[in-house]
């Protein structure tokens, strides 16, 4: 069969590039300069809902960047734009020599309209941008306009450069033709990428990257001098001059071979734009129409609230299902290479469940199914999940954040409150809570991925999902289990004050005792003359040789005691530790408020607006507005303020950046007090706050509070004062009054005296499900002054410790 039978059969098969005859006129400057990515703060993102289309397209100041295929995690160009000359005067390009302006085609689908206009006012391009929902292609449907010349006075160029698979170096390019068609040809191992028109290309090129490609030619003397055919493995840049005077189609499809991306472009191309348009909105008007329509309850129609809920379903994946990456951006990419292609293209388990809260709060329960199969899918053996992870669940960082292990927990128990039948997740749930009890309550790192300890933010997802866990071991009929998880979250919950909170004024004068960030070291560490708020920690991102005091490091992450339901939102140290969060790491800006991760935070652009190159300066977070706007509704405030800033801070594209600009404006790199940086938009976790939200403020009640944790905690004041040894995280000293623990997670006896070893005992160590044996000595077993000296002997092998461990009763 020849390539003639093949396009005209649709057949989809390997054909050797000799169907595609072309001569070899390689471009010159191999392999070209040294690969980057656009930047991130994208204006908007788009895919068709069908699952037939494996393409996302991001947009970035009026032009394509980065597109995806065949999974979200897998970026395949750096940018797609025209350029634009006169012959003789002048060379433009989008993106930098255009003013810009994006709208939504339907504010309910990421189906944009782009309206690039000359800054001269000589012209403008006018696109509209979708994806088919049949083939794996995008369609860029263009117009060019002139407003001063007529059409023949200018020359329209498209170029194209391909990052196939991740990558930008080790990519090949090829310009071919067939039936009279040009292609622009770009593939690196099993992914090709084609680029054609409905229009003829009138010349093409294949080019390196920064010394052949048409840019620099074009740039040089307003003319398209070099057509070379061919440029092999290397950074590679494809162009093509299409004529000024029709409108044209311009599609860009994918293929595991260059047959098959060809098959997909004529398949895009042989059904009129409009029709495809139309099917790509009916698609997502379907979904949206199913949605519960939590707009009414902003001001600005829901056009917010439809498109965070586009956004969250975007960011899905349509091969692993209930995978949704963080954002469809590099962070800072104009400065990342192939090194950093990973960007925010990646799933965070922290993240995921977040987008899975949203989506019940939109009553989307079926996609919060699938979220929790996937994180059923890519669980860890030993009950864990990695930092983060590619798609197809392989781990990138392997830092384990407990919070990332307990918030599974949650979604699954939310759901099994929204009536889903869940129970074929408990053993996801067991493992995940049998990891908590073994690791926590100290994170290897807290929810900023920094810092090792205790966090207020991570001891309360750890809270809650053993709450949820004992209830569920309790309905599954494993009552030592139940009994066992209730105990160490209500212990965890009595000690999180102890462990985390400051009453002293170490920040400052007449700043109040207040929830620290992170603490590294427990109380029961420390001498009589020291004090938790002293120890010094070190924060990621910024000099080693600046260490700060525990207590002078404030974030806003002890508000998640009060959305999961742990303490009230009148709590007095809540409300105290609030008045140092609005002191010390608030920022406010024509109205519109904003926090700080944490003060002395390095993660953002540095002071003169260079990006982050792992350090900088913390920039304000809106997605923590957001929470801020969640307890002002359960503390019955209102959340108007904190909401409408929320909202002030989407871009023209209805879009929450990650992070906004708290400088003076530095417009050359694109940065404007109040507006995003380059840190990365749109990022789902501050899409699913707000959704979250709205629904809060509809329902008059916290979508995120567990029932069950808020009546333990809040409601009955629940408390257990115990003290837990286990080898992991000993402890050296216990009151009389408490229970004193003693943990293994290897089956034996427990052999121990409280008098020197004149007299011992040797006990067998109770059994639970989750790995953990265990020995409670009740309130008032040991005397004051006493100590508690204690080795183990392990049944399963007859070996003995060979050490004794004390534990000092006071």
């Amino acid at each position: 069969m020849d390539i003639e039978q093949v396009l005209e059969r649709g057949t989809v098969m390997s054909v050797a590039l000799k169907y595609f005859p072309y001569t070899l006129r390689e471009a010159f400057g191999k392999p070209g300069v040294a690969p980057n990515w656009s930047r991130a703060s994208k204006q908007g993102v788009g895919t068709a809902f069908s699952d037939q289309s494996k393409v996302w397209f991001t947009l970035l100041d009026g032009f394509i960047s980065e597109v995806y295929y065949p999974t979200i995690d897998t970026a395949n160009s750096k940018d797609l734009k025209f350029l634009v000359t006169d012959s003789k005067t002048f060379f433009n390009e989008e993106g930098a020599d255009m003013e810009t302006k994006i709208e939504y085609i339907d504010e309910r689908a990421p189906a944009f309209l782009i309206t690039n206009t000359a800054r001269s006012g000589d012209y403008s391009i006018i696109k509209r941008v979708v994806t088919d929902p049949e083939a794996n292609s995008l369609i860029v449907n263009a117009v060019f306009k002139p407003l001063k010349k007529s059409a023949k006075d200018y020359r329209l160029f498209i170029q194209f450069a391909p990052h196939i698979k991740n990558r930008g170096f080790e990519n090949s390019a090829r310009t071919a033709s067939y039936n009279g068609r040009s292609y622009l040809i770009a593939w690196r191992e099993d992914i090709t990428a084609v680029l054609t028109a409905d229009v003829p290309f009138l010349k093409t090129s294949a080019g390196f990257s920064g010394t052949s490609d048409g840019w620099h030619d074009l740039k040089d003397n307003f003319q398209m001098d070099w057509q070379f055919e061919l440029a092999a493995n290397g950074n590679v840049a494809l162009t093509a001059e299409v004529s000024t005077a029709e409108e044209l189609n311009l599609v860009l499809s994918f293929g595991k071979d260059e047959i098959e991306a060809v098959l997909e472009a004529n398949r895009t191309l042989s059904r009129p734009y409009k029709k495809i348009e139309r099917e790509y909105i009916k698609g997502w008007r379907g979904y949206l129409g199913t949605l519960d329509n939590l707009g009414r309850q902003a001001d600005d129609r829901g056009r917010r609230f439809w498109a965070s809920a586009i956004m969250l379903k975007t960011h899905e994946d349509k091969t692993y299902k209930g995978g949704l990456i963080a954002s469809l951006s590099v962070p800072w990419g104009e400065t990342k290479g192939d090194k950093d292609a990973s960007g925010y293209h990646l799933v965070w388990p922290r993240d995921l469940v977040k987008a899975g809260s949203a989506f019940l709060a939109l009553g989307d329960c079926a996609t919060a199914m699938e979220i929790l199969k996937y994180l059923r899918n890519t669980q860890n053996a030993d009950g864990s999940w990695p930092q983060n992870l590619w798609i197809h669940g392989a781990p990138h960082w392997e830092f384990v954040q407990l919070d990332q292990v307990a918030l599974p927990i949650m979604l699954a128990w939310r759901l099994k409150h929204e009536g889903e039948d869940v129970d074929e997740f408990y053993p996801m749930a067991r493992k995940a809570a049998s990891y908590i009890i073994k690791h926590g309550p100290v994170t290897e790192q807290e929810r900023w991925e920094e810092n090792m300890g205790f966090s207020p933010a991570t001891l309360a997802a750890e809270i809650s999902a053993l709450v949820c866990a004992a209830h569920w071991a309790k309905k599954a009929g494993d009552e030592a289990d139940s009994r066992y998880l209730f105990s160490t979250a209500d212990n965890w919950a009595s000690k999180v004050e102890e462990w985390t909170f400051s009453a002293c004024d170490c920040i400052g004068e007449n700043i109040p005792g207040h929830y620290l960030r992170i603490v590294q070291e427990t109380p029961e560490a420390l001498t009589p003359a020291e004090q938790l708020c002293h120890m010094l920690v070190f924060n990621r991102n910024r000099p080693r040789d600046v260490p700060h005091h525990q207590g002078e490091l404030v974030d806003a992450g002890f508000l998640e005691l009060v959305r999961y339901g742990i303490r009230s939102p009148e709590d007095p140290n809540i409300i105290s530790s609030l008045s140092v969060v609005d002191k010390m790491i608030r920022f406010e800006y024509q109205g519109g408020v904003a926090f700080y991760r944490f003060n002395g935070d390095g993660y953002g652009e540095k002071d003169d607006g260079s990006p982050f190159d792992g350090s900088g300066a913390g920039r304000p977070w809106p997605l923590i507005t957001g929470e801020r706007a969640m307890y002002e509704l359960l503390a019955g405030n209102g959340s108007e303020p904190y909401l409408k800033s929320f909202e002030g801070f989407a871009n023209e594209g209805l879009m929450f950046p990650e992070q906004v600009w708290d400088g003076d404006d530095i417009p050359e790199k694109h940065l404007h007090r109040g507006a995003g940086t380059g840190s990365a938009t749109p990022l789902m976790w501050a899409h699913a706050e707000y959704i979250k939200i709205l629904r809060t403020k509809k329902d008059q009640s916290g979508c995120d509070i567990i029932p069950e944790v808020k009546k333990r905690y809040v409601d009955s004041r629940v408390t257990l004062q115990m003290a837990a040894w286990r080898k992991n995280r000993p402890i050296y000293i216990a009151r009389t009054s408490d229970i004193i623990r003693v943990v293994s997670f290897e089956r034996a006896n427990l052999l121990w005296t409280a008098d020197g070893w004149e007299t011992k005992t040797e006990d067998q160590m109770k059994e639970t499900g989750l790995g953990a044996y265990f020995i409670d000595f009740k309130p008032g077993t040991f005397r004051s002054d006493s100590k508690l000296t204690f080795t183990f002997h392990y049944t399963d092998t007859g070996a003995w410790e060979g050490k004794d461990y004390d534990i000092r009763v006071y």
